[in-house]
């Protein structure tokens, strides 16, 4: 038998921090994500759908958002800086 180190006596206190500490975390991340990335719900028509899902696949750049930025920058006149 081996010797193995001598686990940290954790408390119900310390576990209830933790709890509190991860869950603030968990919710301040998520507002950084939400003023990052801008979120559009989009409802395609039966035509807009259809193009999508002729690009889309299981490959780099096949999904959803990958296939609708493409058809929106190609279909941009101009590109703004």
């Amino acid at each position: 038998m081996t010797l193995q180190p001598v686990r940290p006596v954790i408390a119900i206190g310390d576990l209830d921090e933790w709890r509190a500490w991860r869950k603030a975390r968990k919710l301040q991340k998520q507002r950084e994500r939400r003023r990052t990335y801008l979120r559009i719900d989009y409802y395609p028509s039966k035509a807009a759908q259809a193009v999508i899902y002729a690009r889309a696949g299981h490959f780099v750049g096949g999904d959803y958002s990958s296939v609708i930025d493409a058809l929106v920058l190609r279909g941009s006149v101009e590109i703004p800086e």
